[in-house]
């Protein structure tokens, strides 16, 4: 009997310390992630209390749901919905999170608001994926309603964990749900394809009470509340209406020049007027003016309620201005009085204007009303206040990179010695430099040191082995973030999408790199809209302070624009002679081309130095083709294209990903030294190009095919197919090019297991095809003899006879 006692008490002891656990689905392994550092732009963000405490629940565009910590910018927890999933709503119920998102199927999921597990799911199949953007959710006590695809309701019991209706709808056209309090019944509009507001009502089986339509006024359904048991509308001649759900015609109230209509609670709206005064006021039959908020500058507005009978409900007026300060003040929506008034500072040149904010408020232990701010920037930024205070911001504009560079420091310190100058001899400038080397190896020795010097000079001066580098950020909505590499320390930010209408980053190119006395410069190329137009616009900055670089020359701008949208980009070997800028070639159509910097000296120079430049214009991804051409000066001095070949790819293979080389760019040598000092030359051809390709397959689910391309020609120098290869909503296939090597990153499904029938060749093969990442490396030489190089070899003759070396290496990653 003490026997048993004993273990029992030994499995006991090992019980308290087990974890509970929760399943999750095996393709979400490595999708659902903990405490990552970004979690993007939010969409939808919201305070909630959960087991008693306020939590920051956000959706962002990256389709991304997460609850971020208050007291510091950490993420107590996220989860990453898949690639072709897309979040359409958030919704608090009691501690928990409710979100409903949109693929091949709706999918209603309910989460533990305090650690982020996945409590119950529930999933409606469809045939196709047309109105996933007309979905809603609502939560009444213990049940939740979805709106899904505008034509099905879900009811959904949350203590019991199942779904208790699935109710059709006559149209696909609704997009929001309301509760009628009094019948319990839920209302739901939308607007039909004839513009009209469609109302319908179900009672809690889901039977059909009622279905209108109304069309004696214009609005959009954005603008459409429930109060009571009548629907508000702001209409588009900024007027307000009523409309009663059982009726068909909407009455206009005594009201006009309505801008925005925000539902604060119950019969309380704020009224925005276009002379931006906000004005809390009650809808009923009429409307009655309460408060109004004393700043009129443009603003956003922000609801606080909560379910606690504790707290009053607030609602709260951020201004939005192209200043660094923005004014908050609140009011108190029972006793009808601004409570709160105080400015937040917001860094307008770095983040851009206001453009989302979400109020909070909690009570001290002395009783003291705190109030929260959480603002997301045009940069897509964002900032949590504690009334005055900045309690963190983090830099989720991070998560819209679409380009970054690596850029080597200056050589030295300003005080080395001009070594580019036309004028001076070679002995001149060995003897210079010589002399600076002996003065800074002196300087090391006794240890002196520029004590005028700050934290970033120090920062930006290249160290002994130029392992330190500056990473250039380059985000979707303009936002630029330049780091340094061995502090991780961030050295400047600019936000330059604020100077353009419908701005959108596309590139970053390399025009300087650094060079004694020349510090780097990075061209940042976009698309925006100029007067209805798609326009391109390059930005030349310098790299080490972020300004806009100033030419010597004062007839090239710094910024650039062009009436035209941006077809491609690459930069030529020829320098602007004042500033050594290397000139970026922009693409306007396949005949046509702009240079910058461009002045007739550029021109003349292109034409003399220049060899016929070549390269593609594709499909993009999806596609699978691609052109090839060729740019060059011609007699009249006026840049040429000429069309060379088209390139397709079997019919059932699809372009997945590019590589992308410099026509120009440096090369560390010229040939591999092996370990008996004997050289293979590489294999620098400037024109070539990696395509990958894929193509489903029965057995392997998909294979992938990476061709290495000459585009003087159009011909294939190496082709390889990797079976399994293809891409996961977790890894697409992506190239690398640089100097003679390739770089090719790709998920592999793995092969099917080995059956009896099958003979041991397959069996071993199948066997060395892994489920996991796979990388393959491509080294090009000119021969596999070691010092073989053909002097007679023309790299870009369209008529050379290409033998290339191609060493192939393997990396496999198992995911399991």
């Amino acid at each position: 009997m003490y026997r048993n006692k004993g273990l029992s008490l030994i499995i006991l002891s090992i019980l308290l310390f087990v974890n509970s656990t929760f399943a999750i689905y095996e393709d979400q392994a490595g999708v659902i992630d903990w405490y990552q550092a970004l979690v993007g732009t939010p969409k939808i963000s919201y305070f909630q209390k959960v087991v008693g405490r306020s939590n920051l629940i956000v959706g962002t565009e990256q389709n991304v749901i997460a609850n971020l910590k208050l007291k510091s910018d950490v993420i107590e927890w996220r989860h990453v919905l898949k690639a072709n999933e897309k979040l359409i709503s958030l919704a608090p119920l009691s501690n928990n999170v409710v979100s409903l998102s949109e693929s091949k199927s709706s999918n209603i999921r309910i989460w533990n608001g305090q650690n982020g597990y996945l409590l119950s799911e529930y999933i409606l199949e469809h045939n196709s994926d047309k109105n996933i953007e007309k979905g809603d959710l609502l939560v009444s006590g213990n049940y939740v309603y979805a709106l899904v695809r505008g034509n099905t309701v879900l009811k959904i019991n949350n203590v019991t964990k199942s779904q208790e209706g699935k109710y059709q709808l006559n149209s696909s056209d609704y997009s929001k749900l309301f509760m009628n309090k009094k019948t319990k019944e839920i209302v739901i509009a939308g607007k039909n394809s004839k513009d009209q507001l469609i109302v319908t009502v179900i009672d809690n089986n889901g039977r059909i009470v009622s279905e209108k339509a109304t069309s004696n006024i214009k609005f959009e359904i954005s603008d459409v509340f429930f109060i009571g048991e009548k629907l508000v509308i702001r209409g588009i001649n900024e007027k307000i209406f009523t409309l009663e759900v059982n009726k068909e015609s909407a009455k206009e109230l005594s009201f006009e020049n309505v801008k925005e209509l925000v539902h604060v609670e119950d019969e309380k709206f704020i009224v925005k007027t276009e002379d931006n005064k906000n004005t809390l006021v009650k809808i009923n039959n009429s409307v009655e003016k309460l408060v109004s908020f004393e700043n009129n500058d443009e603003g956003i507005i922000s609801v606080f309620s909560n379910d606690d009978d504790t707290y009053d409900s607030y609602v709260s007026k951020t201004s939005v201005t192209k200043k660094d300060s923005s004014v908050v003040e609140i009011i108190n929506t029972k006793t009808n009085e601004i409570v709160k008034a105080f400015e937040i500072k917001n860094d307008y040149d770095n983040n851009g204007k206001i453009v989302k904010v979400s109020l909070d408020c909690y009570r001290r232990k002395d009783g003291v009303i705190i109030y929260r701010i959480f603002t997301v920037t045009e940069d897509g930024s964002t900032h949590l206040y504690r009334e005055e205070k900045l309690i963190w911001d983090r830099e989720e504009s991070l998560a819209n990179t679409t380009d970054l560079k690596f850029i080597s420091l200056p050589e030295i310190t300003k005080n080395i010695p001009e070594a580019i100058i036309n004028s001076s001899n070679v002995l001149a400038q060995v003897t210079s430099r010589l002399q600076y080397q002996i003065s800074s190896l002196m300087d090391q020795l006794f240890k002196k040191s520029d004590k005028s010097s700050s934290g970033n000079d120090d920062i930006l001066k290249r160290d002994v082995y130029g392992f330190r580098q500056l990473l250039l950020f380059y985000t979707k909505q303009g936002k630029l973030i330049c780091m340094e590499t061995l502090t991780k320390k961030t050295v400047w930010t600019r936000f330059i999408g604020k100077e353009l209408d419908n701005f959108e980053g596309v590139k970053l190119s390399n025009i300087r790199s650094s060079a004694v006395q020349y510090p780097p410069v990075v061209a940042a190329i976009a698309t925006f809209n100029e007067n209805g137009k798609e326009s391109t616009a390059i930005f030349s900055i310098d790299a080490t302070t972020g300004e806009n670089f100033t030419y010597t020359n004062k007839d090239i701008s710094s910024i650039a624009k062009y009436p035209f949208k941006l077809l491609q980009t690459f930069r030529l070997s020829v320098n602007e002679k004042q500033d050594k800028i290397r000139v970026t070639v922009l693409l306007k159509s396949e005949n046509e081309v702009e240079f910058y910097p461009k002045t007739k000296e550029i021109l003349d120079d292109i034409k003399e130095i220049e060899k016929p430049v070549y390269f593609n214009l594709n499909d993009k991804i999806g596609g699978n083709s691609l052109k090839g051409y060729k740019l060059y000066i011609n007699d009249d001095k006026k840049p040429q294209i000429d069309f060379l070949y088209k390139k397709t790819f079997p019919d059932d293979e699809v372009i997945v990903s590019y590589g992308f080389k410099e026509p120009y760019d440096n090369v560390a040598s010229l040939g591999k030294v092996l370990g008996n000092r004997n050289v293979l030359y590489k294999y620098l051809n400037p024109n070539v190009l990696a395509v990958a390709t894929v193509k489903p397959d029965k057995v392997y689910t998909s294979v992938l095919s990476l061709y290495l391309i000459d585009t003087v020609k159009g011909s294939v120098i190496h082709h390889s197919y990797y079976e399994g290869g293809g891409e996961s909503p977790i890894m697409k296939p992506k190239i690398v090019q640089y100097e003679n090597v390739v770089i090719c990153a790709f998920w592999n499904h793995g092969a099917p297991l080995a059956t009896e029938e099958q003979d041991k060749e397959t069996k071993k093969l199948r066997k060395n095809i892994k489920k996991g990442s796979q990388f393959v490396v491509f080294e090009l030489y000119e021969s596999e003899i070691e010092n073989q190089k053909d002097p007679k070899y023309v790299l870009i003759d369209i008529h050379a006879h290409i033998h290339t070396y191609v060493y192939v290496k393997y990396i496999f990653i198992d995911s399991y």
